[in-house]
């Protein structure tokens, strides 16, 4: 398929334009097969999310000995002191509550926000019990329902009731919130207890739910009133990741004189392809009352018939870093056709002997990293290898996964450089020297890893440019883009625009000829100072590594700074670096 012609706009040669049209050329963009069999859509959050999900019973009813009885029932603030000390001890940004009175002064919400303090965003959203009551029994104030408490700017959140209509006016709403900065959206709900059918009904409408308001991934936990193998649960247990596997509620048999444990509480996420997305999943039980309900019973153990449950959302990598270790490294593909792993040591240097992570078959490919493109929270590498564009997932430790291919139809002379979040959406993008053309790969949300078609956003001066990616050389919050002009030397640093192309070059160094610097690679940050840096080879002997630690010039500029040598010689056997 040809590329259809279209005027732009030049202001100088090489000059990165903004995003004009979406045009499917290219030959082929495919949306991959996941690694991981049903994998679904997901966008991942740039921070660690860790949650706490919680059924604090906050107003059921009755005293010590009946069916209803809650420890701590008239005793809010009791309870709000014990989620905050939660969040203290898990380091908590996320917290799920069900059962929970808001929406008033003095009731839960109201004191879980002064104890939370600034920084914390709530939203609530009420239910009705089966005699349509929504609020809070006498004693306590406030609707009855859902809490979803963020450290963070909640920017939008929906709620819905989710259980359908049945013989009673009981409803029980899901409630989901957008925060900014973060591509994962959070969600919060409560399934009916019993009523099997009923329940099936509403589990599908809660799917349902999340996928309107969640497309981009979701993390949603919550007290579900039956145990994942449930087949109700199907909707949820074959659709997410689940954290957590133990016992989450106890009760107690009065007539048997017995106690009764369940799992009734989850957390869910969308899945990714590659490693699971929960790093770490818990229960406290400490928090839970598991003493005989009698009346004359003595004080309770807990604080809620349910346990709380929490579960840590890898968050995304540090850009550059393939081994887990939070620095940048740095890859090279040597004359045998061979992937070599370098390791970085957060100096500039790259440490030890380079690992080889890719045997063979590497010759005449383009080698980029900067990204999660599956969603599990490490880095990937993209690689053109012929015509076709692969990831290659990072296990997280500098390994490999097989690849997944992307895209086909390049020419097998194209450049490919992976930028980091170009466009602003949470996920990585690329772009791609196609001839005299500039072309933006935008990650795609609708399948992970993919890339949406091909956007032409320079239409010439590029074939003679060698291309690599820094990071945020100008610290605005968007990735930036080097290119180094073959014919004379200069290097040029291509400022990111927020439409995911480039504009406003300045020039970033000078004496990068191909013969005295033969290849250059964006470093990121990687001698931890905040500023992006780079590493380039050089002609000397058999070929040394220099790193530049990134600089500004006098009119705050960002400049090739001081540079080092952290490779002493060999390095005339390497074909590529990135």
């Amino acid at each position: 398929m040809g590329i259809p012609k279209k005027r732009f706009t030049r202001r100088s040669r090489g000059l990165l334009l903004t995003v004009a049209a979406v045009l499917p050329a290219l030959g082929t963009v495919l949306s991959a097969a996941p690694a991981q069999a049903g994998a679904a859509t997901v966008r991942p959050a740039a921070p660690e999310i860790r949650v706490v999900s919680w059924n604090i019973c906050g107003e059921a009813g009755g005293d010590r000995g009946d069916a209803g009885y809650c420890p701590y029932r008239d005793e809010p603030a009791q309870k709000m002191d014990q989620v905050k000390q939660l969040v203290d001890e898990q380091r908590a940004n996320v917290v799920m509550l069900q059962e929970v009175c808001g929406e008033a002064p003095d009731s839960h919400m109201a004191l879980l926000q002064a104890r939370l303090g600034a920084g914390w965003s709530i939203r609530h959203a009420a239910g009705a019990r089966p005699d349509g009551r929504t609020d809070c029994r006498a004693g306590l104030t406030g609707q009855l329902g859902v809490l979803l408490a963020v450290k963070g700017e909640i920017t939008s959140a929906v709620s819905e009731n989710t259980l359908p209509a049945g013989d009673d006016r009981q409803t029980l709403p899901a409630l989901c919130a957008s925060v900014a900065g973060w591509t994962t959206t959070v969600c919060t709900t409560h399934i009916v207890a019993g009523q099997d059918q009923r329940a099936a009904e509403q589990i599908k409408h809660v799917k349902a739910f999340l996928d309107r308001n969640g497309p981009n991934g979701v993390v949603v936990g919550g007290d579900f009133n039956r145990n994942a193998g449930a087949p109700a649960m199907e909707p949820l247990t074959g659709g997410y990741d689940r954290c957590i596997e133990g016992t989450t509620y106890h009760g107690w048999d009065t007539a048997a004189k017995a106690h009764a444990w369940h799992r009734l509480d989850h957390l869910f996420t969308t899945r990714a392809a590659g490693a699971g997305r929960f790093a770490s999943c818990s229960i406290d039980a400490s928090r839970m009352d598991v003493t005989e309900n009698e009346p004359a019973g003595g004080a309770p153990s807990g604080y809620s018939d349910h346990a709380p449950v929490t579960g840590v959302l890898r968050g995304a990598p540090v850009p550059g870093d393939m081994t887990g270790d939070g620095k940048p490294d740095l890859l090279a593909v040597d004359d045998a056709g061979r992937l070599r792993l370098y390791r970085g040591d957060g100096t500039g240097a790259v440490t030890g002997s380079p690992a080889v992570i890719g045997s063979g078959g590497w010759t005449g490919s383009a080698v980029t990293h900067r990204g999660d493109w599956t969603g599990d929270g490490h880095e990937d590498v993209v690689a053109r290898i012929g015509g076709e564009l692969r990831v290659y997932p990072g296990r997280g430790d500098g390994t490999l996964a097989s690849p997944v291919r992307i895209a086909a139809g390049l020419p097998a002379t194209a450049q490919v450089v992976g930028v980091g979040d170009a466009t602003g959406d949470g996920h990585p993008d690329l772009v791609a020297t196609i001839g005299e053309e500039l072309w933006l790969y935008a990650g795609d949300p609708a399948a992970r890893p993919a890339v949406k078609p091909a956007v032409r956003i320079g239409n010439g001066g590029w074939a003679v440019m060698t291309l690599t990616a820094p990071g945020d050389a100008d610290h605005d919050g968007r990735p930036d883009l080097l290119a180094r002009d073959t014919r004379d030397g200069r290097l040029w640093l291509y400022r990111g625009r927020s439409d995911g192309g480039f504009d406003a070059r300045t020039q970033y160094g000078h004496g990068y000829g191909t013969a005295n610097r033969p290849l250059i690679a964006g470093g990121a940050d990687a001698d931890g100072n905040g500023t992006a840096d780079m590493w380039t080879t050089t002609g000397e002997g058999t070929g040394t590594l220099m790193f530049y630690a990134g600089e500004a010039n006098g009119a705050g500029d960002p400049v090739d700074g001081t540079r080092t040598t952290v490779g002493q010689s060999g390095w005339n056997t390497v074909r590529s670096i990135s």
